[in-house]
């Protein structure tokens, strides 16, 4: 296991019983999961929440939020969003929490490409379930929140898709909500710096393959293959879907990086609204941290924005 893997796991085992201590009385999880890639069924799978009393033939189409964790690229485990997932259903929304193919096994974009393939099997879930595709919020959190803003890009530029490989998005986000996340991932690795060379290590279990091998120094990043294609932030334009930035000022792990995408969706002219703490006891993700004053008011602020949009 490398060091960033055993970072993230002791994050997620620590803060798991204070981010999932909520019970949301009433929110319904389904125990059945769902596999959207049969090549992967340990790797891509998903769950649903809902309010019951909202689900049913007689009852209207319900909007859906499309979760996907974070956990540095290399873990983290959509059962680590359970009070989240349930804290969007009780406010009225579908939600589905998806799991995706982890580095180092998996290296960029073989990871996107399950949440594309997640995103899309939203298809067979309207199948079964009263939801409205066309009013979907996709969101995340830190690398969750790279993958939903990568999302976002693909819908936008379908040039991009054909770069990448990764297959057509069938279903439209209509919503972004981003947490933390880093847009601009070139930026994001080359100028954090954590202890033991975590940033780097990080970098390479994503990155790595056989034409390419992350120097410690960063100094041949610029030489990565479909450079442009690592960072959503370079495919923002007139067609992005309205969006939420959530951001840190402190954030250890993705300082600015909020700050850089508004100011992109600002100069393309996209409808845009964001968020940030200012303490650095209100780090990264700080919003999963539901008692705090600061967490209640964020949720406040994100909610407003969608459902003026979704309801």
């Amino acid at each position: 296991m490398t060091r960033s893997e055993v970072a993230f796991v002791l994050i997620d085992v620590l803060c798991n019983p204070l981010q999932n201590y909520r019970r949301y009385k009433g929110m319904v999880m389904d125990k059945e999961l769902f596999t959207y890639d049969e090549n992967y069924p340990e790797d891509c799978i998903g769950q649903v929440y809902y309010n019951p009393e909202l689900v049913g033939k007689d009852k209207p189409l319900l909007p859906v939020v499309f979760n996907i964790h974070g956990g540095g690229f290399v873990k983290g485990d959509m059962h680590y969003r359970r009070s989240l997932s349930k804290r969007y259903a009780s406010h009225g929304y579908f939600v589905v929490n998806i799991n995706y193919r982890l580095s180092p096994k998996y290296k960029f974009p073989e990871p996107l490409t399950d949440c594309v393939n997640a995103f899309n099997y939203l298809e067979k879930l309207a199948e079964k379930y009263n939801i409205d595709i066309k009013r979907v919020c996709v969101t995340g959190d830190s690398a969750g929140a790279y993958y939903a803003t990568q999302l976002v890009a693909l819908s936008a530029n379908p040039e991009l898709t054909e770069k990448l490989g990764t297959p057509r998005l069938t279903v439209k986000p209509a919503l972004l909500v981003s947490f933390c996340g880093p847009y601009d991932l070139v930026k994001s690795i080359s100028l954090t710096k954590l202890p033991f060379n975590m940033v780097w290590d990080i970098g390479r279990c994503y990155l790595d393959n056989e034409n390419f091998k992350l120097k410690k120094d960063f100094s041949n990043i610029e030489t990565y293959p479909n450079l442009d294609c690592l960072s959503p932030i370079n495919w923002v334009n007139d067609k992005w879907c309205p969006s939420f930035l959530v951001m840190s000022k402190k954030d250890i792990f993705c300082k600015g990086q909020g700050e850089l995408l508004k100011e992109k969706l600002d100069e393309c002219g996209v409808e845009n609204e964001s968020f940030a703490s200012t303490k650095f006891i209100d780090n990264h993700c700080f919003h999963l941290n539901f008692w705090t004053k600061i967490s209640k008011e964020c949720f406040r602020k994100v909610f407003s924005f969608m459902d003026i949009r979704l309801k």
